[in-house]
């Protein structure tokens, strides 16, 4: 214990007689997470809040179809309608045109006496149905047929994704068949006036019977929505920690190469024990790194706008998944360190590894959006482990226990890579590398 005590303290005086190393190491992750969740909440997710979306939108119709389409459209708030440009009225060639150049991405033309040839369909709907209730036999209105169908048009700019369009496409049919079902609704209940005079129709306006609710189940009894603070601030901390490998492994190489290692070892000491006081000083780093991005979740994102962090009330469970994810990355960055050669295969290796990780981890992109084969492959990646436990904490109220299985998947990868930086280190000794 007094061997590790020491050389847990030759490492800590390493690290802080380097005080400009020290603050960056400290203000450059929490400045990254800032940064990242600001672009995120004020770039890409300012399109669920506000209109973003051109849309060049023509109403040949002039009448209900096209009136209630573009009023859906506003209300959904995610589309701004422009029907003018530069005060000239776009015709259906020039909004053509202009979606093909890439000036605007998507546009809708409401045909000509589309409301009238839906009225027509809905009439003879409705007749045929009622006729065949009066008229079981016989029935002369059976044959009756409205051939023309209301085709509206939508240019797509070949540059627009296809969820998106596919979203656009499913909003527009869902207010045609809203449209389309108050017709019928109306129809019937003039039909049924006309045919009893003393029939008087309750609600004659369809209205929705069907409403949907969004519920963020979290495991207590108060709703938890998540926010977009609670999803960014765990992703980027992992990251940070993670990327801890760049200064561990710089540090490693650096006593080889200064030859500090080599009198380390003309002790009797142990290469665990030289480990494990860098994991000592380091997960330290590791903690303050997570403290002071949790603060900015905290104080500063809601200064531009964003939630404030909230960190619910498993806070054990919160500072077990923290220390070890920390101890993965440190694991991580010593097996790194121990088999680069240079400082510029351990940086280049290192980080570019740490990106990969991130990537199939689900940092960038969640994981449901993966295949079931990149499912599998995320499966493997310890920052998986350590997004899934944090995410369980934050956003589901998970409890210590309920996060065991990623606790024990990130030890035993801390285990696991100390262990093969130690065998490694034996089998080829560093003196003379």
């Amino acid at each position: 214990m007094f061997k590790f005590f020491c050389a847990f303290r030759k490492e800590w005086l390493i690290l802080t007689r380097d005080v400009a190393g020290l603050i960056v190491l400290f203000l450059m992750p929490m400045v990254m997470v800032i940064i990242l969740a600001l672009v995120q909440e004020f770039g890409w997710n300012a399109i669920s809040k506000e209109p973003k979306v051109n849309v060049l939108f023509i109403d040949e119709d002039k009448d209900s179809l096209g009136t209630l389409i573009h009023d859906g459209l506003i209300s959904s708030r995610i589309f701004n309608l422009v029907t003018k440009i530069d005060s000239v009225k776009v015709t259906k060639d020039h909004a053509r045109e202009l979606i093909r150049k890439g000036e605007y991405q998507i546009g809708v033309i409401i045909p000509e006496n589309a409301t009238k040839t839906l009225n027509r369909k809905v009439e003879v709907l409705v007749t045929q149905f009622i006729s065949g209730i009066m008229m079981p036999v016989n029935n002369p209105f059976l044959d009756l047929s409205v051939k023309d169908s209301v085709q509206v048009i939508l240019y797509f700019d070949p540059a627009v994704k296809g969820t998106f369009k596919n979203a656009f496409t499913s909003t527009i049919k869902q207010y045609s068949l809203k449209i389309e079902s108050g017709m019928i609704f109306k129809t019937f209940n003039k039909e049924l006036r006309r045919m009893f005079p003393q029939y008087q129709a309750k609600g004659p306006e369809y209205k929705e019977t069907v409403v949907y609710t969004e519920i963020y189940p979290s495991g207590n009894k108060a709703e938890i929505i998540p926010t977009t603070t609670q999803h960014n601030i765990p992703s980027w901390a992992i990251f940070a920690m993670f990327f801890i490998v760049i200064p561990l492994t710089s540090s490693i190489i650096k006593e080889r190469e200064e030859g500090s290692l080599f009198r380390l070892h003309t002790l009797p000491v142990n290469y665990l024990i030289i480990f494990m006081s860098k994991v000592g000083v380091y997960v330290i780093v590791c903690f303050v790194q997570f403290l002071l991005m949790v603060l900015a979740g905290i104080l500063i994102l809601p200064l531009f706008g964003m939630p404030r962090l909230d960190l619910g009330g498993h806070y054990t469970a919160l500072f077990i998944m923290t220390i070890t994810t920390s101890l993965a990355a440190l694991g991580y960055g010593i097996l790194v360190g121990t088999i680069a050669r240079t400082h510029q295969q351990a940086a280049a290796f290192g980080s570019v590894s740490v990106v990969i990780l991130a990537a199939l981890g689900g940092l960038w992109v969640p994981v449901y959006f993966f295949t079931d084969a990149m499912k599998k492959i995320a499966g493997f990646s310890p920052l998986n482990w350590a997004h899934k436990g944090f995410l369980d904490i934050l956003l589901r109220g998970a409890h210590v226990q309920e996060t065991i299985p990623e606790i024990i998947k990130l030890l035993i990868f801390f285990i696991v890579t100390i262990g093969l930086a130690g065998i490694y280190r034996k089998l080829k000794p560093p003196f003379g590398s």
